[in-house]
């Protein structure tokens, strides 16, 4: 038996049940015609696949995803034998989509044609045994009219969400109550956002020439050279290690809930001339909704770029006095340098991967500087940061974040057993930080080139107020400081800060200060600071 006949056999074995295997053996075609190609789609191929009971899909626009719910639609009411809802924001919407896209897409495809017996109905396909509904959001008593097993809202954040609400009412007695929802989103904590929190927010990631594993977000593009770039080590990435990417998963996520953030980037065939046109051109929002497929933050709710800039001064840091080491653990680490003149540097530590140790590297800022100490986060390496408090007493203290609404301290420093340890208001520590930044109390020692690449992670913070019990914002209830993407060097920045409470004007004598100078890492501008 050829290899050929192996192959036809394998799809006709495992077609109904698998979506891909079902494309691929009836060479499945889209709305213009043309064979549906996952080459440059790579990242869709998991999506097609994903049989989670809840999917959502934060997006950019013109991603493929309609298409993508249009053809598993059709083969789980068909196979499965799922009667599904379809909807969309208006009943214009659905006149277009089912006319102009559903219908075409089966003209195109014969097996299709075998299974929709009233191709031409704007509001609903029999397929086989069962019924996919096309409807729009504002229609309230269309929601309370039929039964499903699998809820489609596309464009979701466009939709009436009461309305929406009603719909999803709809699934209580299926056994199966799928729900796929996918948009553009608006604003934060609305909409394809909120679900997407529920997730494991996985993110397309690449592995660059450089080895480093990096996930494909904004800090990638380089907008003056106008070219995808590695922040590791600023060499280009080429389209095709972005079109060979993968998933990764970077939250742990509510159990049956799987989400995908795809920003336009994502697809290989889109240049970064085209991102940074649509930088230079489009608002804020339309870039941050349609473009990088996030929710917009309105005035405000931001870390304007200027209210660093204008800390910025040329004067140079002696390096003089007590010198605090702001740390955010992880991999890699990053870190911030400051006394009572400014923060005069910042940098990271090596990958362990690499063979090099981090926190020799940070045991050498210890040693280049005797009166130094670090602040570092507790939580993201259990052990090697508590190694180096064991080896450097009185040198080395732990920051725990937590949320005290009645306590009117941020910073709170451990006393007697729990010397050594940092407690400080996450949120509302950001926040005084901010507003030194923008009364000008904070110096930045250098000038706005050496700092860009730190800027770029204070950018990647916005803020969220809470709401009351009917979902209005509610600014008595306070706030977050949430992030989407980056922004390490913000908590290497605010540790640093803490630091400097308590260190910045008092020069007593530190416990275990040695007196070796190490190997430090190269710095972006660590010479011009001498």
């Amino acid at each position: 038996m050829t290899s050929s006949n192996n192959s036809s056999e394998l799809l006709d074995a495992i077609e109904d049940t698998n979506v891909l295997a079902w494309i691929v053996k009836h060479g499945i075609k889209t709305e213009n015609g043309t064979p549906l190609d996952f080459h440059d789609h790579r990242y869709l191929i998991d999506i097609y696949s994903d049989e989670s009971q809840n999917i959502v899909e934060m997006k950019a626009a013109q991603l493929g995803l309609s298409t993508k719910d249009i053809f598993k639609s059709f083969h789980r009411a068909k196979n499965k034998g799922l009667d599904i809802i379809y909807i969309l924001p208006t009943f214009t919407d659905v006149q277009d989509f089912s006319g102009g896209k559903t219908n075409r897409i089966v003209d195109n495809n014969p097996i299709l044609q075998q299974w929709v017996k009233d191709k031409d109905s704007t509001v609903q396909k029999r397929v086989g045994d069962s019924t996919i509904y096309y409807r729009g959001s504002w229609n309230e008593r269309q929601a309370l009219m039929i039964s499903a097993d699998w809820l489609i809202l596309d464009e979701f954040d466009r939709c009436k969400q009461e309305v929406l609400e009603q719909y999803e009412s709809r699934l209580q007695h299926s056994k199966y109550q799928y729900k796929s929802i996918f948009s553009n989103p608006s604003a934060p904590d609305f909409g394809v956002h909120k679900y997407y929190k529920r997730t494991d927010q996985k993110v397309w990631h690449i592995t660059h020439s450089c080895a480093q594993r990096i996930p494909l977000d904004e800090d990638c593009i380089n907008y003056s050279a106008e070219r995808f770039e590695c922040p590791h080590c600023s060499q280009e990435i080429t389209d095709e290690q972005r079109r060979m990417g993968y998933w990764v998963s970077t939250a742990e996520g509510e159990p049956g809930w799987s989400g995908y953030w795809l920003p336009l980037w994502i697809n290989p065939k889109v240049p970064a001339s085209k991102i940074c046109e649509y930088k230079r051109t489009k608002t804020q929002e339309y870039f941050d909704n349609f473009v990088a497929g996030l929710p917009y933050i309105g005035g405000g709710n931001k870390v304007d770029a200027s209210a660093i800039t204008r800390c910025i001064n040329p004067k140079v840091n002696e390096q003089q006095g007590r010198i605090i080491i702001g740390v955010d653990t992880g991999l890699p680490i990053y870190y911030t340098l400051a006394n009572k003149d400014g923060y005069f540097y910042y940098g990271r530590c090596s990958d362990p991967a690499t063979g090099r140790d981090p926190y020799l590297e940070l045991e050498g800022l210890l040693k280049r500087y005797p009166q130094s100490i670090i602040v570092s986060d507790q939580g993201g390496d259990l052990i090697g940061i508590r190694n180096l408090q064991a080896k450097y007493p009185g040198r080395v203290f732990l920051v725990w974040y937590r949320k005290d609404k009645k306590a009117q301290q941020i910073i709170k420093w451990g006393e007697g057993d729990e010397y050594g340890s940092v407690v400080a208001d996450r949120n509302r520590l950001i926040q005084m930080f901010i507003d030194e930044m923008m009364d000008k109390r904070v110096v930045f020692n250098g000038n706005e080139g050496d700092w860009a690449e730190y800027i770029n992670h204070w950018m990647n913070i916005y803020r969220v107020w809470e709401n009351d019990d009917a979902g209005l914002v509610d600014k008595t209830k306070g706030f977050q400081w949430l992030r989407q993407g980056a922004d390490h060097w913000v908590h290497a920045t605010v540790y640093a800060r803490i630091g400097l409470d308590k260190y910045s004007d008092t020069q007593a004598t530190i416990v275990g200060a040695g007196n070796g100078v190490d190997e430090l890492p190269v710095g972006k501008y660590f010479a011009t600071s001498y």
